[in-house]
């Protein structure tokens, strides 16, 4: 493994432990048993590391998620596409989840904020999105996008929590469940 993967490994562990403000250069090099040169030779700083380890795991994961809201004329079908996404893959990568709710619940005085904000805003964009144009056949949901898209994206996390803090169990059919829940609550 190259230097450079280590690196981004040790801060994968680290940024799924703490925030980006919680850990330090020096924790960083310490744990990937190099020193603060090889770490800005590789990234420039330490934001341009954690950018990096940000877009290898969670920009790919918004990617991915974005274009399973692309609307499609079958709101269920793009929600179970989307719970499935999301779910599946944060249960298998409990490290990448811990540090995507690290990076969501960043404060507005981090070094980190605009980056994070700016990325974790166009994949809520793209979401309210699917909502909206699904307004032509679900009229209920006129004026209704923000909080649907909010709801949907937190019923999502609230679910991911409760397995991976093993309050709950992973069945394949639970993305489905989460859907028909949430789509019980828009329909009411």
């Amino acid at each position: 493994m190259s230097t450079k993967e280590v690196l981004l490994d040790c801060g994968l562990a680290l940024f799924s432990k703490a925030s980006y403000d919680r850990v330090g250069v020096q924790e960083i090099v310490d744990a990937a048993n190099v020193t603060k040169p090889t770490l800005y030779h590789h990234f420039g700083s330490k934001l341009g590391f954690y950018e990096t380890v940000y877009n290898l795991h969670i920009q790919s994961w918004f990617d991915e998620m974005s274009q399973k809201a692309r609307y499609e004329r079958d709101l269920v079908n793009n929600l179970n596409q989307l719970a499935v996404c999301a779910i599946e893959h944060f249960i298998s990568n409990e490290e990448v989840y811990r540090m995507f709710e690290f990076s969501i619940n960043v404060s507005r005085t981090s070094e980190s904020y605009d980056f994070v904000m700016d990325h974790f805003r166009s994949f809520l964009r793209d979401i309210w999105m699917m909502f909206d144009m699904a307004i032509e056949q679900h009229g209920n949901l006129k004026g209704k996008t923000s909080l649907c898209t909010w709801h949907f994206f937190n019923i999502l996390r609230a679910e991911i929590c409760l397995v991976l803090d093993k309050y709950d169990e992973y069945t394949p059919d639970l993305p489905y469940k989460v859907v028909h829940q949430f789509m019980y609550g828009i329909f009411a």
